[in-house]
């Protein structure tokens, strides 16, 4: 007969195999996945580590399915760098876990702060760009089961993380094969060529400097001048979101009319409302999935 002592150890070690298909490097703090796991991804490029959360589809521990990942980047915010910070940013009402489920995605959910997802040509160690497109997605097929190829990669993102969505895309075609954004910052100028305000979001003048000392910047790294690098690739495809209240609907429209222009693959959607980040416009942008998932996964 066995002992008390055997039975649990038994137990335990079984409990925690349930959880340890792959060497994550982390501890999973919520066995139910919930609200989502919490890692901290290393960047080598940087030497610092960066907050995730990654929400997995309800029978990824139950299957050897594997599954394509949308990268979810944030907007601006002032959330710390950390597990609070990024727990706080997708608390339960963003129903994240249920969007997982919902469209069979793992979503990966990274908080690097208000940065564009650029590397800065004035901060040489600011490499955020290379962080999502290179260290993130490859911490991410090393630790999950991913269709680990470009056609299983995905980009969503509201404001600023719309920006960082189209950008990389057109920056990394190889790696990402489709961006979703909302209301995106895609003209990084937008606060003076469009709404004549009187100065630019303090966050860009950080990463790229001045806007009238460095104007070059903020051109090179527009979406407007990126889609001109892929405007050849017929393999790639945008969706274009945006409320009729938002002030970023004009940037948004101009960019539908560049993509048509280019006749590159998109799809236009304007909604009603502003400038607006809740369950109900991230379910909006993923529902834009159905229309690549018998072609692309």
């Amino acid at each position: 007969m066995y002992s008390r002592n055997f039975l649990l150890i038994f137990f335990l070690f079984n409990f925690t195999c349930l959880f340890a298909q792959k060497n994550n490097g982390y501890q999973i703090t919520d066995p139910d996945f919930s609200y989502g796991i919490y890692c901290n991804v290393p960047s080598k490029s940087m030497n610092k580590s960066f907050p995730a959360l990654i929400f997995t589809p309800t029978d990824y521990l139950k299957s050897n399915k594997a599954y394509p990942v949308v990268y979810m980047l944030h907007g601006t915010n002032s959330m710390q760098l950390n597990e609070k910070g990024i727990r706080e940013m997708y608390n339960p009402s963003t129903k994240m876990r249920e969007m997982a489920e919902m469209f069979k995605t793992i979503i990966v959910a990274p908080l690097v702060g208000n940065t564009y997802y650029l590397n800065s040509p004035l901060m040489k160690e600011n490499l955020y760009a290379t962080f999502i497109s290179c260290e993130l997605t490859n911490f991410v097929d090393e630790n999950y089961r991913t269709l680990s190829e470009r056609n299983g990669r995905i980009l969503c993102g509201f404001s600023m993380g719309g920006y960082g969505a189209v950008s990389l895309l057109c920056r990394y075609p190889d790696i990402f094969s489709i961006a979703i954004e909302r209301a995106g910052v895609l003209n990084l100028a937008t606060n003076l060529t469009d709404l004549n305000w009187d100065k630019i979001d303090e966050n860009i003048t950080t990463v790229l400097g001045d806007y009238y000392t460095h104007g070059e910047n903020y051109h090179l790294n527009s979406c407007f001048n990126l889609i001109n690098h892929i405007r050849e690739r017929k393999d790639i495809s945008f969706v274009i979101e945006v409320g009729r209240e938002d002030f970023l609907y004009k940037t948004n429209q101009s960019f539908h009319q560049k993509l048509l222009e280019l006749h590159i693959p998109h799809i236009y959607n304007e909604t009603e409302g502003g400038h607006e980040w809740n369950a109900n416009s991230l379910r909006s942008l993923l529902s834009n999935l159905q229309y690549f998932r018998q072609t692309q996964f």
